[in-house]
């Protein structure tokens, strides 16, 4: 019996083809899950990017409302900066026209004396004003940064502290109350701890500007137990009812008027917290006040 009519020559054959289809399909499935892996890649990729870019646009509008405060905040330093500058190249001139000029010195020893007094204060008061300014600029450079991917031990009082002075114009017309306890760091990107603060505060104060008729009131208390930092924010503002409750993070949602919110500020928040393990939780009524409840997990290690 020749090997074509041999039953296991056949099954052996049979079989044998069965497996180079079996390996060519399991080849042509690698093949084509390998594509669609490097597919899913690059559109993660393309999210995330374009996530940063949202991020980044709620950034700039919220600068944006930052923007006439902070002008304010810079312009009272930079006034007396100018003034004093103004005045010591006055007192300089008078000084070096009388060493040049000894036989047409015309000050009097009573002036000398007062420039002498005054020029150590002048110069103390100039420093003082230009590292005002210098440290205005570094905190809105510091939450206007894009490098959303570095995480560093992060000290909440101190990020709170940062927010609360970048949100020192819009805070004047506000009894603003402070518990805030030294706590254990957690691990955070710094830019996003920044935004999250700025915008949640940025509401408390916006909900408090709607109620015109009431003393503005915003408590901030800063504590930790066992297992949580927590962070609580309360203002005595317009409130929010059932509906935006229920609808405050949604994407590009909005109560403000137009040109006054994106609509992206708490969608953004809540995004960043659930990055970070963390919880938020809010309670609100309406024409009474909000309580915006933040909670960060401690780090075990």
């Amino acid at each position: 019996m020749d090997d074509v009519s041999n039953p296991y020559f056949i099954a052996y054959m049979r079989e044998k083809k069965a497996r180079r289809e079996v390996e060519q399909l399991l080849e042509d499935s690698t093949r084509q899950l390998y594509k669609k892996n490097k597919l899913l890649e690059q559109q993660l990729l393309k999210i995330q990017q374009q996530q940063q870019s949202i991020v980044q646009q709620e950034k700039l509008a919220t600068l944006g409302t930052l923007a006439a405060g902070v002008a304010h905040e810079i312009n009272n330093p930079l006034a007396f900066v100018i003034s004093n500058v103004d005045t010591l190249s006055s007192y300089t001139s008078e000084l070096l026209n009388a060493n040049v000029h000894p036989e047409q010195n015309s000050i009097a020893p009573s002036t000398l004396e007062m420039i002498a007094e005054d020029f150590p204060e002048l110069i103390t008061d100039t420093v003082q004003g230009l590292t005002r300014i210098k440290d205005i600029v570094r905190n809105l450079l510091f939450f206007a940064r894009t490098d959303t991917e570095l995480m560093s031990d992060m000290q909440l009082r101190d990020a709170l502290e940062l927010a609360l002075k970048l949100l020192g114009p819009k805070l004047k017309n506000v009894l603003l109350t402070q518990q805030l306890d030294t706590v254990t760091t957690i691990p955070f990107n710094s830019g996003e701890l920044n935004q999250v603060l700025i915008n949640i505060l940025v509401n408390a104060i916006q909900a408090c500007e709607s109620k015109p008729e009431k003393a503005s009131e915003i408590n901030v208390l800063l504590t930790q137990n066992t297992t949580h930092i927590i962070l609580c924010i309360k203002d005595n503002g317009c409130g929010m009812d059932e509906e935006t409750l229920t609808k405050m993070y949604d994407a590009f949602y909005t109560t403000k008027p137009v040109g006054t919110g994106t609509g992206m500020g708490m969608s953004i928040v809540l995004q960043i917290l659930k990055q970070h393990n963390c919880e938020i939780d809010v309670q609100s009524e309406l024409n009474i006040g909000t309580v915006v409840t933040l909670k960060f997990p401690i780090s075990k290690g």
